[in-house]
């Protein structure tokens, strides 16, 4: 472990710039940022911040791609107790104007990418104040990021900020319910940062690679965190294609990453990754949906290292994890994260014997404060010191633990209980399915049907429902064998890239009760 004991986020970075100033903190676009200069523009930034009237508690909204400017600014809203409201970057102006209203964002700093989207947010959403624009230093505009940066006072005090002070509040997808506001305070943040850099066995010397987006929980507090805890290099790539990730890894010699399996998958059926240096490659995380036994076996013909999968949520990162050097297992979300204490109950909060399914709960320093500004669902989260995040698992004899699905996803079929994600696997190992999603629909005789939705491979020849029913009814019990299939050109996403099943769920109610 790092030597350096932080006590709120902006130590991260300024002890580095103190102790080890010329270290690279940050690759992007073959621009090294010493943590010397990233700490120089994070004191000009809280400023700038200040100047603008932003002052301890006030919440800023961030949206950006893989940028610089987007840890810039996290970490100077961190230096003067601000905090932050990472604007989901693949948001529509209905969700961008939930979050901030929701958030009560005085400030909405965006990249000008962003602008149409954002346009006159600040005439819809009553608390925003200003909305300021990143923009390149040659371009003229009234509110222009570099032109605030550059008009910053520099004789501001600095607020007092605390580890129990809020930093963060990330805005979950939505799949199951109305977004919720995931607080996370400097102590959780810091707390993540410390057991992931022992869970995921990160050294001085690692560098890192950001595949998914910092403004979400695993590109923040999963790998950029972490990397400046520890005075690591972090990699930034402005664009999260497949074949920009693999240049990526062979330019700057990547060791270590967090990401989606799909991407993975994208980045493995690419052409340019038989030809692409992967050998620094030491250890690939992934996280956040279903990892298949395709994808493993395929990871470890290319690299000659084993997939390691994790298990996390908002309300507390990467808290189960198979490890780079062990222990770990192939189809398992691995066993606790140093430093966390997870355990399976059922529904009366009793432990439940091991091989058996139960509720996951978890106690550590990771975990969030709660919701921004809900004390009920709070309440129904934090219990007793648990954090219950609704997500059902098992565990086997030598403590590894196996997703099987969430609380809520449960369908009761004719008094059983059928998980959709085991259909689903059957139903993807089929050759002509790219993905599928099963969801339940009402019914008065059995409770729940089960409605298919299908999107078949690109390249599928003569896809077959007829076939593709047969090959699920030969491989499971009848009762969890779907009742309906719907076929669709391409299955919905929520902005964080996962199924969308709850616009799934509507659209399958909606459609019975029309028939």
């Amino acid at each position: 472990m790092s030597t350096i004991e932080p006590k709120i986020l902006d130590d991260l970075i300024r002890v580095h710039a103190q102790n080890n100033p010329e270290k690279t903190a940050i690759w992007f676009q073959d621009r090294s940022i010493s943590y010397s200069e990233f700490y120089d523009v994070i004191e000009r930034a809280a400023q700038m911040l200040l100047a603008l009237e932003i002052r301890h508690g006030d919440r800023v909204g961030l949206m950006f791609p893989n940028r610089p400017e987007i840890l810039f600014l996290y970490f100077a809203c961190f230096r003067i107790g601000a905090i932050v409201v990472p604007v989901n970057t693949r948001y529509q102006r209905q969700e961008i104007e939930y979050a901030l209203d929701h958030s009560e964002c005085r400030l909405l700093i965006i990249d000008k990418i962003f602008s149409d989207i954002t346009k006159e947010l600040d005439q819809s959403v009553s608390s925003l104040e200003r909305i300021v624009v990143h923009v390149d230093k040659s371009e003229q505009h009234a509110e222009a990021l570099h032109q605030h940066l550059a008009n910053a006072p520099t004789d501001r005090e600095w607020p007092q900020v605390h580890p129990d002070d809020p930093a963060v509040i990330f805005y979950t997808s939505g799949s199951t319910s109305r977004p919720k506001g995931v607080t996370h305070t400097h102590f959780s943040l810091l707390g993540n940062a410390r057991i992931q850099v022992a869970t995921k066995e990160i050294k001085p010397e690692t560098v890192l690679l950001a595949s998914t987006g910092v403004g979400y929980i695993a590109g923040l507090s999963g790998i950029a965190m972490p990397t400046f805890l520890m005075g690591c290099t972090l990699v930034l790539e402005l664009e999260l294609q497949a074949d920009k990730l693999l240049q990526a890894i062979d330019h700057y010699h990547v060791n270590m990453t967090l990401i989606l399996p799909t991407m993975l998958l994208e980045m493995l059926e690419s052409p340019l990754s038989k030809t692409t240096d992967l050998s620094s490659l030491r250890a690939c995380f992934v996280a956040g949906d279903e990892c298949s036994h395709d994808l493993y076996q395929r990871f470890k013909k290319r690299t000659g290292h084993d997939l390691l999968q994790a298990f996390g949520m908002t309300e507390c990162e990467g808290y189960l994890a198979n490890r780079p050097s062990g222990p770990k297992r192939n189809g398992t979300i691995g066993q606790p994260a140093e430093g966390v204490t997870v355990r399976l109950v059922d529904p009366d909060g009793n432990d439940v014997a091991a091989g058996e399914a139960g509720e996951i709960i978890v106690q550590g320093d990771s975990v969030m404060r709660g919701y921004w500004e809900d004390p009920k669902k709070t309440n129904d989260a934090l219990r007793d010191g648990w954090l219950y995040g609704g997500d059902i698992a098992s565990r086997d004899e030598d403590g590894f633990y196996t997703f099987l699905e969430r609380k809520r996803e449960i369908i009761i079929h004719g008094g059983s209980n059928v998980g959709p994600h085991e259909v689903e696997d059957i139903i993807d190992s089929y050759p002509d399915v790219k993905e599928s999603c099963v969801v339940g629909i009402s019914d008065t005789h059995y409770g729940a049907i089960l409605e298919a939705y299908i999107e078949w491979e690109p390249d599928a020849q003569h896809p077959d429902i007829a076939a593709l029913k047969n090959w699920v009814a030969n491989h499971l019990a009848a009762y969890k064998v779907p009742d309906r299939w719907s076929v669709m050109e391409r299955l919905p996403k929520t902005p964080t890239g996962k199924l969308d099943r709850k616009a799934l769920h509507l659209k399958a109610n909606a459609e019975a009760k029309n028939n």
